[in-house]
């Protein structure tokens, strides 16, 4: 089936609503004299419709990436024989030099394409909401939460590994140490955490609704940020890192090497961020945080956060429009 899907529809299988799609919408730009349209993928398939609608009409295009095309992770594993992976990359590279602007969400994408096309290419990342949260207070433990899917390819041991040591040599640590799972969590991580012994200090509260999750968020002492250690995920930068970021708490990030959300979390003072093979320093940073927190003195001190929230993102869009 995954054959199928990878080398039937292309470039994904949302194809089959290309050719009606574009039939009606011809009409509507027409009747109602749009000036400019965005194409927002994945699915890619909506950028093969503003392909047609570009050649068939006057309309301005602007080709919007909220992931890549053919560099995202999962693209090697759907099993394209030569023919359909050139056809992705002609496709990729006929939307590039066939739009008039290109929107993508992190630097690394920009550079990737700006070898593919000599089009503008605009970086506008997500962004944040203001939230209105009831003031709580802070989790009594020493809490480590992770919210989000926790999902097997984002396993990071060095974490279990430097955790096991702490609560191993530091029998205050240990009383205080409580880890908080929220959301969908992988049975390769529950499993993993077992393994280190890790086990006791979990409370796995399962899936919650955004608005519990939100308080989780601005409760915990710290908060937990994972990116699977890959070379295609560098561009990836996880939409509730911007959540994480006005929540007032200090964020531990693992992810690969050179990653764009590393530069976001440093830019903004949000917290640190730790490669794969960095399990001492994320230790001597974890046990540091614990002693700010027996001290009362666990803060953030964030700056410059205006500039992802969603509404100077959109502002940014207009003017990109607009140009």
């Amino acid at each position: 089936m995954l054959w199928i899907r990878g080398n039937f529809f292309i470039p994904d299988a949302r194809i089959l609503w290309v050719k009606p799609s574009v039939v009606f919408l011809k009409d509507y730009i027409e009747i109602h004299q749009i000036e400019t349209i965005i194409t927002t993928g994945p699915p890619h398939s909506l950028h093969l419709i503003g392909l047609q609608l570009k050649k068939q009409s006057n309309v301005k295009w602007i080709a919007d990436f909220r992931d890549p095309w053919t560099t995202i992770g999962y693209h090697k594993e759907l099993m394209l024989n030569e023919k359909s992976e050139k056809k992705h990359k002609e496709l990729e590279k006929k939307v590039l030099d066939s739009a008039d602007k290109i929107i993508v969400t992190s630097p690394t994408t920009k550079s990737e394409f700006s070898k593919l096309t000599s089009k503008p290419i605009e970086v506008i990342t997500n962004g944040y909401d203001v939230e209105k949260v009831t003031k709580t207070e802070l989790d009594e433990k020493f809490s480590i939460a992770h919210i989000g899917s926790f999902l097997s390819d984002r396993n990071p041991r060095i974490l279990w590994k430097a955790l096991k040591e702490l609560v191993k040599e530091n029998k205050e640590f240990a009383a205080d140490f409580q880890l908080k799972l929220i959301g969908k969590v992988s049975k390769d991580v529950l499993e993993t955490i077992d393994e280190f012994k890790l086990t006791k200090f979990v409370t796995n509260l399962g899936y919650l609704s955004h608005d519990e999750a939100v308080v989780h968020q601005r409760t915990s002492q710290v908060l937990l940020l994972i990116e699977i250690d890959s070379e295609e995920t560098r561009c990836i930068i996880p939409g509730k890192l911007f959540e994480y970021m006005v929540s007032d708490r200090p964020i531990i990030a693992i992810g690969p090497k050179a990653s764009d959300f590393e530069e976001i979390i440093k830019e903004t003072n949000t917290g640190q961020f730790f490669t794969y093979d960095e399990k001492w320093k994320l230790k001597e940073a974890i046990f540091a945080q614990y002693q700010l927190y027996k001290q009362n003195n666990l803060k953030v001190y964030p700056v410059g956060l205006q500039y992802y929230s969603r509404k100077n993102l959109t502002e940014k869009l207009v003017k990109t429009c607009l140009e």
